[in-house]
C-alpha cells in the first residue's frame, strides 16, 4: 500500500470504506455533505481527512445493512461528532434514532439504544490508509536499520585500495 499523498480522492475513500469505487459512488450520490459536490471535468474530486473517517463510517452502516435513507438522517450528526478533537479513550460512536444523533462513547455506562459503531476499527483503518501500511496508529514507527559500521575504517580501508591500484 502506498503513503497517502497530500490529495485524498474517491478511491482513498473506496479503499477506507473497502467497497469499489461504484458503490461507494452511488452511497454517496444522494447523501448529504456529498450529493451537491462541484465536479470539475477530468479532475479527481478532492476530499479531506476528515471526509476520509466519515466516510469510513457511513460505509460501515451499508455494510451492516442499513438503507441509505436511514444513513442520510446522520450524516450531518457523523461529521459534527467527528469534527475536532476527541478522547482516545473514545472508541465507539453510538448513533440514536429518535432525534437522529451520534455521540462519542468511552465506555459502556454511556452506552444507549442505538447503533453502535466500533470507531477504534474505523480509525485505525484511516490510519494505516494515511500512513501508507498495515501498523496503525502508532505516532513512531519502528525503523529496522540495524547496526551499522560508521568510522575512519572504511575510509582508510578505501584509500588503501586507491593507492595500491593508481
Amino acid at each position: 500500500m502506498q503513503m497517502l499523498s497530500h490529495r485524498i480522492t474517491s478511491a482513498d475513500l473506496a479503499a477506507v470504506g473497502r467497497m469499489d469505487r461504484h458503490r461507494l459512488r452511488n452511497l454517496l450520490k444522494d447523501l448529504p455533505g456529498f450529493a451537491g459536490r462541484p465536479a470539475n471535468e477530468r479532475v479527481a474530486m478532492e476530499y479531506t481527512h476528515h471526509d476520509l473517517t466519515v466516510v469510513a463510517v457511513l460505509c460501515e452502516l451499508e455494510r451492516i445493512g442499513l438503507r441509505k435513507d436511514a444513513i442520510a438522517k446522520w450524516v450531518s450528526p457523523i461529521q459534527q461528532a467527528l469534527l475536532g478533537p476527541r478522547s482516545l479513550a473514545a472508541p465507539q460512536l453510538v448513533l440514536t434514532f429518535d432525534p437522529p444523533e451520534a455521540v462519542l462513547v468511552e465506555d459502556h455506562d454511556g452506552l444507549r439504544e442505538g447503533v453502535v459503531v466500533d470507531l477504534d476499527k474505523i480509525l485505525r483503518l484511516v490510519d494505516s490508509h494515511c500512513a501508507g501500511g498495515d501498523e496503525v496508529r502508532y505516532s513512531q514507527r519502528e525503523l529496522d536499520f540495524g547496526p551499522q559500521i560508521v568510522g575512519r575504517a572504511d575510509i582508510s580501508t578505501n584509500q588503501a585500495r586507491v593507492h595500491r591500484h593508481g
